[in-house]
């Protein structure tokens, strides 16, 4: 029973966590353990956080592993945050963050008087998603420049983590593209309007087709060619009621405008060939008759 229980004791011992990583002397900036990144872009990470700690007070320590080693990520950090160089007073106004390379993992840790800007689970989350763009990259090192920056912008308070600023909204609508459906709508359906109008009535003209049901039919398929359009580019943001009025106006005309091609085509381009008169013959290709 004793041999059993030494086993044990010395086989839980041997697979702790706790001795899973031996963390060196820490700075109070950038420890890159897990070598991430470059010596040019930790120069200037490193620049930028002495810079924000001489305005604001505030650290921020980032500390990169190459692997856990099965230990959890809370407990690590709780071991490398009371490890830093820094006083108990400037530890409450410092956030560290961690990532580990091979788990793909990022954990916070918080001073006292950082904690209420930071809130678990929302805070790790939101960062992990900065960090996470560049995981699979050629320069990972681009997500802890970015994670950083977010933690800038938190503790300035342009950013909130439980919530979303008009800051926030505006970059979350830019990276989706939201404003792109209305723009390419507004020149795409117009444009394709026209050129649908256009086909119908140099087809139609050709088919004798009088000039009133040409408009008629021309301004119909405007007005279709402007819905598919619209359709279409909402995937990408939606159209407001005013905007669609305008677009659908606008592709309307055109698409009358260009199915009455007696209008704005004529000579060799119409959709029916002028006869032409035969060129006067010189007198000179008369002798022979």
């Amino acid at each position: 029973m004793l041999l059993l229980c030494l086993i044990l004791f010395f086989s839980l011992t041997l697979h702790s966590p706790a001795v899973a990583i031996e963390l060196p002397e820490l700075n109070d900036t950038i420890n890159d353990l897990a070598g991430i990144v470059p010596q040019p872009s930790y120069d200037d990470l490193e620049k930028r956080m002495k810079l924000f700690k001489a305005r604001s007070g505030h650290s921020i320590v980032v500390v990169t592993v190459p692997s856990l080693d099965g230990e959890d990520i809370d407990s690590f950090g709780v071991k490398a945050f009371q490890r830093l160089p820094l006083s108990e007073t400037d530890l409450k106004k410092t956030i560290m963050l961690i990532v580990a390379r091979k788990e793909h993992a990022v954990g916070l840790q918080t001073g006292a008087e950082l904690k209420n800007l930071f809130p678990e689970p929302e805070a790790r989350q939101k960062v992990q998603k900065h960090v996470e763009l560049y995981y699979s990259g050629m320069r990972p090192d681009l997500g802890i420049h970015a994670a950083v920056f977010y933690v800038f912008r938190t503790i300035r308070g342009k950013v909130q983590i439980d919530g979303v600023t008009e800051v926030e909204s505006l970059e979350d609508a830019s990276i989706r593209g939201v404003k792109a459906g209305p723009i390419f709508a507004i020149f795409l359906a117009p444009f394709l309007a026209f050129f649908v109008g256009m086909l119908w009535g140099i087809c139609s003209t050709n088919y004798g087709v009088q000039s009133a049901v040409r408009l008629i039919i021309g301004a119909v398929l405007g007005g279709g060619t402007a819905k598919v359009v619209s359709v279409l580019m909402a995937m990408m943001g939606s159209v407001g009621d005013g905007l669609w009025y305008f677009i659908l106006i606008i592709s309307t005309a055109l698409g009358a405008f260009g199915s009455l091609t007696e209008f704005w085509m004529s000579g060799d381009w119409r959709g029916i060939p002028r006869l032409k008169d035969p060129a006067p013959r010189k007198p000179e290709d008369n002798m022979g008759i």
